[in-house]
C-alpha cells in the first residue's frame, strides 16, 4: 500500500508541480514587460465568428476597437443570426470603419458553422496577424498590444492566452477552477518545447496565429469539420512545426463562459465526448486514470492504516494547494479548495453526459445545427 501511495504522490507531482510553480506566474503584463516593443507594428486582424451574441457583441466589439494597437481591424462574420446580432455591429461599423462584417446565411456541406465562417472572415482579412476569438469576449485596451509585444520578441508563429473566467457562486467557481486545472495539467508550455506528441493547445478566446504559418498549414481546411477547432488549430499548427507558446491573461481578457453551474455541465456537451475521438474505450481509461488521482487518494485515507497513507496524503495535499492556487489565478479564489473531489465528480459526470447524449442523438446539435456522429467522426483531425 505504502510504494502505491508514493508512486501515485509521483504522478501527481508530475502533473501538478509545473501547474502550481509555473502557471500562476507566466502572466501576459509580467512577461510581455520583459519584452521589447517593435520598431514598427504589424496589422493584426481580430476575427470573430458569432451567432445569436446580441447580448456581449456590442461590448465586445466596443472593447476591441477601444485598444490601443495601432494597425487594428476587425472582421465580424455574423453566422445566420436570428436576433439582433448584425443591427448591433452595423450600426457599430458606421462609426468605425477598422469593422467589417460579413454576413453568412448558409453553411456548405462538410464544415461546421463555426469553421465556415472564421474561414469566411480571415479570407478577408488583410492583417499579417490574424487573431481568432468569440464574440462574448472582454478586452482590455492593451491586451492586443501586449500580447503582439510577447509574440514579436519570442518569433511566434502561434499565441494563446487563457482568459480569466467570471463566475457567480461557489459551486460555479469549483467547475470551472477544476476545468482550468485540467486545462493547466495537460497544456505545460514545457511539454510543448519538447515536441511531445500531447503537447498542442489552443484556446477559442484567444488564438493569434502568424498569417503565413496559418496559409501554410492549410487554414482552417483540414479542421472544418472538427468541434474542437480552437484545440485542433494548436494541433494542425504543432504538425506544420510552428513555434507557439501561452500565458494567463489575468484582468487582459475575460470571459463568462457559462451563466450557472448546470451551465458549466452543458457547456462541455459537445466537447467532452469529442476530445475522447467519440470513443468509448478511450472515455473508460481516461476515466480510470481520473478516478486514480482524484478519487483513489480519498478512500484510501479514510479507510486504509494511516501508516500507510503518507503518499496519497501528499497527494492530496498536492493537488488541493494546486486546485486552489490555479484557481485564484484563473477565476475564483483560495475558498474553493474543500471542493476538489466535488469538482472532480462533476467534470467527469460532464464527459459521460456528453458521451451519452451524443450517441443516443447520434451526434451533436450545436447552434441550433445538427452534425451526425457519422460526420464529426470522419471530419475529425488526427
Amino acid at each position: 500500500m505504502e510504494p502505491a501511495g508514493w508512486l501515485l504522490f509521483v504522478i501527481v507531482l508530475f502533473y501538478a508541480g509545473p501547474a502550481l510553480l509555473l502557471m500562476p506566474r507566466r502572466t501576459l503584463r509580467r512577461f510581455a514587460c520583459r519584452s521589447d516593443e517593435p520598431a514598427t507594428w504589424p496589422k493584426v486582424s481580430v476575427v470573430i465568428a458569432a451567432r445569436d451574441e446580441e447580448q456581449r457583441i456590442g461590448e465586445t466589439l466596443n472593447r476591441l476597437l477601444a485598444s490601443d494597437y495601432p494597425q487594428l481591424e476587425i472582421i465580424l462574420a455574423n453566422d445566420r443570426s436570428t436576433d439582433g446580432t448584425e443591427t448591433i455591429a452595423r450600426a457599430i461599423a458606421i462609426k468605425d470603419t477598422r469593422l467589417r462584417i460579413v454576413t453568412i446565411d448558409d453553411v456548405p456541406d462538410g464544415w461546421l458553422g463555426k469553421t465556415n465562417a472564421m474561414t469566411q472572415a480571415a479570407n478577408i482579412a488583410t492583417g499579417e496577424y490574424l487573431l481568432f476569438t468569440d464574440g462574448d469576449i472582454q478586452f482590455s485596451p492593451d491586451a492586443i498590444r501586449l500580447a503582439m509585444q510577447y509574440m514579436l520578441d519570442r518569433k511566434l508563429d502561434h499565441f494563446c492566452l487563457f482568459p480569466s473566467m467570471e463566475t457567480k457562486g461557489w459551486a460555479e467557481c469549483v467547475l470551472v477552477s477544476f476545468f482550468a486545472m485540467l486545462f493547466a495539467f495537460g497544456t505545460q508550455p514545457w511539454m510543448r518545447a519538447w515536441r511531445l506528441p500531447n503537447a498542442y493547445y489552443g484556446i477559442g478566446a484567444f488564438n493569434l496565429v502568424r498569417r503565413s504559418a496559418y496559409d501554410a498549414a492549410g487554414r482552417h481546411d483540414p479542421i472544418r469539420l472538427d468541434i474542437l477547432d480552437d484545440v485542433k488549430l494548436g494541433k494542425l499548427l504543432f504538425k506544420q512545426r510552428a513555434s507557439a507558446d501561452y500565458l494567463v491573461a489575468e484582468d487582459t481578457v475575460r470571459v463568462r463562459w457559462q451563466t450557472s453551474t448546470w451551465g458549466v455541465i452543458r457547456g462541455l456537451e459537445k466537447n467532452a465526448f469529442a476530445s475522447m475521438s467519440y470513443s468509448l474505450i478511450k472515455l473508460t481509461c481516461f476515466s480510470a486514470f481520473f478516478g486514480l488521482v482524484f478519487f483513489v487518494p480519498f478512500v484510501v485515507v479514510l479507510t486504509a492504516p494511516f501508516e500507510a497513507t503518507y503518499g496519497f496524503i501528499g497527494a492530496l495535499l498536492l493537488l488541493h494547494v494546486t486546485f486552489g492556487r490555479l484557481s485564484v489565478a484563473f477565476c475564483g479564489s483560495w475558498s474553493v479548495t474543500p471542493g476538489l473531489v466535488c469538482g472532480a465528480a462533476g467534470v467527469l459526470f460532464a464527459f459521460w453526459r456528453s458521451a451519452f447524449l451524443t450517441l443516443r442523438h447520434g451526434g451533436v446539435t450545436w447552434r441550433d445545427t445538427f452534425y451526425s456522429l457519422e460526420d464529426l467522426r470522419s471530419g475529425e483531425f488526427r
